[in-house]
């Protein structure tokens, strides 16, 4: 899933990222991950944040980007 992904980092913990598109046989799909902190000293969590495309595509696409971070 990352292969096909196209990602820019506009900040130290923020990748805006493109998947899909283009003709392609996946619908298109922009959104962001960010690494932050979470309440408990010494943790981070990962956000997948949509910005565009369909609430479908997205879920399945992070699920799979999830998978292959094997946290």
């Amino acid at each position: 899933a990352a292969a096909r992904c196209r990602c820019r980092q506009p900040q130290p913990f923020l990748l805006a990222c493109l998947h899909g598109g283009a003709g392609g046989p996946e619908p298109l799909s922009h959104f962001e991950v960010e690494v932050c902190q979470l309440p408990r000293p010494g943790l981070r969590g990962v956000l997948f944040r949509r910005v565009a495309g369909t609430a479908l595509a997205f879920r399945t696409l992070v699920t799979r980007i999830s998978n292959d971070l094997e946290l």
